[in-house]
């Protein structure tokens, strides 16, 4: 019986049983583990780490902080209490866990707003898991960069919670950046995601385009330019064999093009006048994504 083991016993039964994803029953041996061993810090920081992934915050931020309170050393309890703080909105101590990984910040009860570099962040990570990249304002939310496809669900400008765990790794400009994967929507943008299907072989004609609509600060993405990844390679280190893949999709005489932006008629003029400097033709506005 449980009550005969002990509390290492305990805990050891608890990971096996969650690695076997039989929640309930770990989570019972943690809390026996826990009530064995009152000032051991690991059984709290593994039920933390459980109600992380479960989006259980209020429960993620209890166990952490106690774990820190037992073990004031634990990087890994430190980082989870941060992230929970942070959807809780208790700036307070969420500064106090990124000033243990040595950010300077002073502890006061104000929402971070850093310019940490852009990093690239896996959305849906349990789904389609789109790789985008994000502007970072704290260790744990990143400012979308990119247009994501509609089917993700996000937007353009969208806040969302990031984990710490890298799970793989993408490269810009020759810099090797790990991706982290997104545990929450935090703040959805107000911008809407629209895709045209612009009908040219030309480069210059995009180049154009991209032109307009940056004057009119409307965001564009070639889509037809995304990058397919098996699981493997995305969580991993993108191989090469995708890169023939690609070619073979493209049709060159036809862009996908997605754009960012709240107001659709802006978008509409633009197309217009971009159809008439370069005589190019393109389909319908859609709304993918309100």
């Amino acid at each position: 019986m449980s009550n005969d083991l002990s509390p290492q016993d305990l805990l050891e039964q608890a990971i096996a049983l969650a690695e076997q994803n039989k929640q309930e029953e770990a989570i019972n041996l943690y809390l026996q583990a826990i009530t064995a061993a009152p000032e051991w810090a690991t059984p709290h920081y593994n039920l933390g780490l459980h109600y992380k992934y479960e989006g259980n915050w209020q429960l993620s931020y209890q166990h952490n902080k106690r774990a820190v309170e037992l073990d004031t050393e634990s990087d890994a309890a430190w980082w989870n209490l941060g992230i929970a703080a942070t959807v809780l909105e208790d700036w307070y101590t969420a500064r106090t866990a990124w000033t243990k990984f040595g950010l300077k910040l002073e502890v006061n009860d104000e929402e971070p707003a850093m310019d940490l570099r852009n990093i690239p962040v896996r959305l849906n990570p349990d789904d389609a898991g789109e790789v985008v990249w994000c502007k970072r304002i704290d260790p744990a939310r990143a400012i979308i960069l990119n247009i994501p496809l509609a089917t993700s669900g996000h937007r353009f400008g969208d806040m969302v919670l990031n984990d710490g765990a890298p799970v793989g790794t993408r490269i810009s400009n020759g810099v090797e950046y790990s991706v982290l994967n997104e545990l929450k929507l935090l703040k959805p943008s107000e911008y809407k995601t629209y895709s045209v299907t612009i009908y040219t072989s030309t480069q210059s004609d995009i180049d154009k385009l991209e032109e307009l609509c940056e004057v009119a600060e409307i965001e564009m993405e070639d889509w037809s330019t995304i990058r397919y990844l098996c699981k493997q390679c995305s969580e991993g280190v993108a191989h090469n064999d995708h890169d023939q893949d690609i070619e073979e999709r493209e049709t060159p005489s036809e862009r996908y093009i997605g754009f960012a932006i709240i107001n659709k008629s802006e978008l509409v003029q633009v197309l217009a006048d971009w159809s008439v400097i370069t005589l190019g033709e393109y389909a319908e506005v859609v709304l993918e994504l309100e």
